[in-house]
């Protein structure tokens, strides 16, 4: 009988000398995260600002006495409509996308259009694969031809991360597998050509991921309680190619937006924007 209580003693010191060792450990591991971790700031700051200028809905009104040219006001484009296979390459309607498309057959006034007008706009995409969800804020600018731009990014990291912490002093503290956690990013770039109230486009982008092993701290030291006790390890880096074919819809203000991308994995993403 007192060998045995003299196992059961010797036992739960043993296992309250190797909790406390656990702890300790992984407060020294936390002192030296702090210790070592630079503080990085990383400001985004968004400024858009848009101008948008006024203009009349009526054909006649304010076209030839120069107020068109004095900043309240955009300069309308001018076409003769009995130039053969000539439309307006957006819409036959003259008050597409807030430009004045004016009928004429005065040469002077279809001489003064060195460009066709200009658009642009923008707005966000939701993309998603069966791995994660990313937003993308997005750009168009251009005219008949025009350019996209798009940057995806997924949710920034919620659980700590240690670059001070090993595997094997995870197995040696018991914690259990929370599987793997990726963060990703990708700039796109590509361009597009409008036809009517379509525009397919194309885009070329460089991905970047970042792939960490989660473990479960049930100790709450490594990570809190609101976090699950959850904290990464063994980060791992990639970058590779990724190509997009969408379409756009457009309106008068408003555009939809559909794409799909492959990067090693295959998504596909909706989106919505803003003409300005």
């Amino acid at each position: 009988m007192k060998k045995l209580l003299l196992i059961v003693v010797c036992v739960f010191f043993t296992h309250t000398t190797f909790a406390q060792t656990e702890r300790e450990q992984k407060i020294q591991k936390v002192e030296q995260k702090r210790s070592n971790t630079n503080s990085n700031t990383n400001p985004n700051t968004n400024s858009n600002t848009n101008f948008n200028q006024g203009y009349q809905n009526g054909y006649n009104n304010g076209y030839n006495d120069g107020r068109w040219n004095n900043g309240w006001g955009r300069t309308p484009y001018y076409y003769n409509p009995y130039d053969v296979g000539y439309y307006p390459y957006w819409n036959t309607n003259r008050t597409w996308d807030r430009h004045e498309y004016v009928m004429t057959t005065d040469p002077s006034l279809v001489a003064k259009n060195n460009f066709n007008p200009m658009r642009f706009s923008m707005g966000v995409v939701v993309e998603q694969d069966a791995f994660q969800t990313q937003m993308s804020p997005y750009i168009i600018t251009g005219r008949e031809s025009f350019m996209v731009i798009q940057y995806h990014t997924t949710l920034p990291l919620i659980y700590p991360y240690y670059n001070n912490i090993d595997t094997w002093e995870v197995e040696d503290w018991g914690d259990e597998s929370a599987g793997n956690v990726e963060t990703k990013g990708d700039f796109s770039i590509g361009a597009g050509r409008t036809m009517d109230r379509f525009s397919p486009f194309m885009t070329v982008g460089v991905t970047s991921r970042r792939r960490y092993d989660a473990y479960y701290d049930e100790l709450f030291v490594l990570s809190s309680s609101n976090q699950n006790g959850i904290y990464l390890i063994n980060e791992q880096r990639q970058t590779n190619m990724s190509v997009r074919g969408g379409l756009l819809y457009h309106w008068n203000y408003l555009e939809l937006l559909g794409q799909a991308r492959y990067d090693g994995r295959f998504g596909i993403g909706m989106g919505i924007g803003i003409k300005l």
